[in-house]
């Protein structure tokens, strides 16, 4: 066997990852994101910057290329940016992961992910250009689908919704609000959309008014018709004090959480309290979307689509099979693995 523990020199690097098309949500629209990726060894750690976080990659890389070169053995360390943390987390664990032969899920003693029921999940950004065709198709696969509403009328919101579930009767429909809505918009709005039977609505308001913003829904609620969700509100597992009473459930990103065990605290966590736990992801590669996925055997949702925006995407790991259903690497540690360069033909 490898050696995979034997010390080397942290490697560090940006990458530009290319979307298939300008994704859009509440917060504006993007046509590429940035990575910053760890080797070391066999192992390999990745983590996202998202235009919400301010965190300077080139920041990011100078706190990760210390001077005594001692970061790769502090993982946890609360200073740093959470990138960094978090790229450090997934490069350690899928080192410990490598050298114990086993996929991440089972040197962790998580819950096999393979093809568990709910991973179907696929975001649609808001545009209706040939956005019925596009719900077709998209469903032919997978049969649930999260619509990004927040689009700053709301009548165009909900024909989102309506357009959707004319063309998908069957599917199991989410929203993203992305914090789009006032909270009376939000409570408007949820009574508009409960005609369409939604399975979940994740951050209608705006995470900056804390939980006076979520109390101020609340009462101006008539029912709790649609399951709330939290996602840029719930941060970390110190949040799910303030939030319990307020929601239904939680989106649990590792980015949030700046790593694979205090995701796994906070599931656990929000399920002690009867909250529901969605597995989320922000738009990356493979190798830090397959990480995640070794966490789906505890979710109650899945939604593990971030890779599935990324043109040049370089790694190959979770996949979907024709139902939809999640499709997991063989290979130890994470299991992302480099797609292979295809050479000209001379």
């Amino acid at each position: 066997m490898p050696e995979y523990d034997a010390p080397k020199t942290l490697q560090v690097e940006l990458k530009k990852l290319l979307l298939t098309e300008p994704f859009r949500i509440a917060h504006g629209a993007s046509s590429e994101r940035t990575v910053v990726r760890l080797r070391q060894g066999l192992g390999l750690g990745e983590a996202p910057f998202v235009p919400y976080y301010p965190e300077s990659p080139e920041d990011t890389v100078a706190w990760l290329n210390d001077e005594d070169g001692s970061r790769a053995r502090k993982p946890n360390a609360a200073d740093g940016p959470r990138a960094g943390r978090l790229a450090l987390d997934l490069l350690n664990e899928d080192r410990l992961a490598k050298k114990a032969d086993k996929p991440l899920w089972q040197a962790l003693e998580l819950p096999n992910p393979q093809g568990i029921a709910g991973g179907r999940s696929f975001s649609i950004p808001i545009d209706l250009k040939a956005f019925t065709q596009s719900v077709q198709e998209v469903n032919r696969q997978f049969r649930v689908l999260k619509l990004k509403l927040g689009s700053g009328n709301l009548d165009f919101d909900e024909a989102i919704v309506a357009y959707a579930r004319e063309a998908a009767p069957k599917a199991i429909l989410m929203a993203d609000v992305n914090g789009g809505w006032s909270p009376n918009n939000a409570a408007r709005m949820i009574r508009r959309l409960t005609r369409w039977d939604m399975e979940l609505m994740e951050q209608p308001i705006h995470h900056e008014g804390g939980s006076e913003g979520w109390r101020e829904l609340r009462s101006a609620m008539t029912s709790r018709s649609i399951r709330l969700i939290a996602d840029e509100s719930a941060q970390t597992e110190a949040d799910l004090t303030w939030l319990d009473g307020m929601v239904e459930g939680v989106n649990v990103k590792l980015l949030k959480c700046g790593g694979l065990r205090p995701a796994i605290s906070m599931i656990n966590a929000a399920h002690d309290r009867g909250l529901g736990v969605l597995l989320g992801c922000m738009i990356e590669s493979s190798i830090g979307v397959t990480a995640a996925a070794h966490l789906a055997g505890l979710a109650d949702w899945v939604d593990l689509d971030g890779h599935l925006y990324v043109a040049n995407d370089d790694y190959e790991g979770l996949r979907f099979d024709e139902e939809g259903d999640l499709v997991m690497p063989s290979g130890a540690g994470i299991g992302a693995v480099m797609v292979p360069v295809e050479q000209d033909e001379r």
